[in-house]
C-alpha cells in the first residue's frame, strides 16, 4: 500500500474536521507517560492535568517516567505534591532510553520541594523507591472498568511498547485510546524527537496499540506558544512553584515555548478545540519519520489546528495552568 507523507499543501484535505469525534467521559481516567527533564513542556502538561483533577475533569491514575535521569520521578512527585495531589502514583522505568539530547535537565530542583513518596531521594532510577511502570500500569488497569482509561504519551514509546509485550489484551480491554505527542507532517520533513529516540518502540506502539490513537504532531505545538510572561508571574501562585522553577532552570528567562506535550493532555479534556482527521493508519519508517494513510477501518487520527484554533487552545491552556486565584 502506498504511504503518504503529509505536506502543508494537502493539509486542508487531510485534516478536514471529523464530526464523529470521541466521546470522553469525565473525569477522564488518565495515565501519563513522560520523559520529564527533557523539554519543559512536560512540566506544564502535568500541571494542566493536575488542575484537571481539581476541576473534576481528570482522574490521574499514575504518572510514569522513562527519561534516563535519577531525579525525574522525584520532580514529578514534587509537582504532584505542590498541586495538592500527593496521592498520584509515580513510577520510574529501570530501562530508560539514553536519548541523544543536549537539553538542560531541570528536574534537579526537586530537592527544594516537598515530596510524598518516602524513598524519593535515592541516587539512581533502579533504586529510586518508585515502582516500575509496566507492573504498576497492569495493576491499575486491572482495577478499572473496561474501555475507560486514556493513556497520554509525552515522550518515547519505550514503556508503552513494553506494556504491549506484557499484556496487549489488557490494554485492549481497559483503554479507550492513546493521546500521543509524536511525529511531524510539515513542509520540512522531520524525524521528530519523541519518535527518533526509540524508533522500534514507537513503531510497535503505532502498529500494535489495540485502541484508538490520537496523534498530536510537532506542528500544532509550534503554533501555540506558551507565554513566558505567565511564567514570570509565577503562574499566579504566591509561593515557589516547581514548574516555574523548572522553567528558570531550563533556559534564560523570559522565553515563550511551544505547547507540544500540553496539547496531548488537553485533547481528551477539550476535543472540541481541535481539528481531527478522518480515520487512518500511522506508520514509522527506519529513520523515524511518520506517515499517515487514510483508511475507513483505521484506528489512528491526526490532530491539527485551523487558523483560528491556536488562540483558543492557548486560552484553554492558560485557564488550566495559571492559579485559579489569579486573573489572566
Amino acid at each position: 500500500m502506498k504511504r503518504i507523507f503529509v505536506c502543508m499543501a494537502a493539509a486542508a484535505l487531510l485534516f478536514a474536521a471529523c464530526t464523529a469525534g470521541p466521546e470522553f467521559k469525565y473525569p477522564v481516567k488518565m495515565i501519563i507517560e513522560t520523559d520529564m527533564g527533557n523539554d519543559i513542556d512536560d512540566a506544564l502538561a502535568l500541571a494542566l492535568a493536575l488542575r484537571g483533577v481539581d476541576e473534576s475533569r481528570v482522574e490521574l491514575l499514575a504518572v510514569g517516567c522513562h527519561k534516563n535521569c535519577p531525579t525525574a520521578a522525584a520532580y514529578v512527585d514534587a509537582v504532584c505534591t505542590f498541586y495538592g495531589h500527593p496521592e498520584v502514583p509515580v513510577a520510574m522505568s529501570v530501562t530508560p532510553v539514553q536519548e541523544f539530547s543536549n537539553y538542560v535537565d531541570y528536574t534537579a530542583i526537586e530537592k527544594d520541594f516537598p515530596k510524598s513518596h518516602p524513598a524519593s531521594a535515592a541516587a539512581d532510577a533502579a533504586t529510586s523507591g518508585y515502582p516500575e511502570p509496566v507492573a504498576l500500569y497492569r495493576r491499575i488497569l486491572e482495577a478499572q472498568p473496561d474501555h475507560s482509561v486514556v493513556f497520554v504519551s509525552l515522550g518515547f514509546g519505550t514503556t508503552l511498547a513494553q506494556l504491549l509485550d506484557a499484556d496487549r489484551d489488557l490494554v485492549a480491554r481497559k483503554t479507550i485510546g492513546l493521546s500521543v505527542m509524536a511525529g511531524s507532517y510539515g513542509e520540512k520533513k522531520r524525524a521528530e524527537y519523541n519518535v527518533v529516540n526509540d524508533i522500534p518502540a514507537m513503531r510497535k506502539v503505532f502498529d500494535e496499540w489495540p485502541t484508538k490513537i490520537w496523534q498530536n504532531p510537532f506542528e500544532i505545538g509550534t503554533k501555540t506558544m506558551y507565554p513566558g510572561a505567565l511564567i514570570e508571574e509565577n503562574l499566579g501562585f504566591d509561593r515557589p512553584n516547581p514548574v516555574v522553577e523548572g522553567y528558570k532552570a531550563y533556559k534564560t528567562m523570559p522565553y515563550d515555548r511551544p505547547s507540544w506535550d500540553i496539547l496531548s493532555v488537553l485533547y481528551p479534556l477539550r476535543p472540541d478545540l481541535f481539528t481531527v482527521s478522518g480515520s487512518g493508519r500511522v506508520t514509522v519508517d527506519d529513520e523515524g519519520y511518520t506517515y499517515f494513510e487514510p483508511c475507513k477501518d483505521g484506528r489512528h487520527y491526526v490532530l491539527s489546528a485551523t487558523i483560528d484554533q491556536p488562540q483558543a487552545l492557548l486560552d484553554a491552556e492558560k485557564a488550566m495552568t495559571v492559579s485559579s486565584k489569579a486573573s489572566l
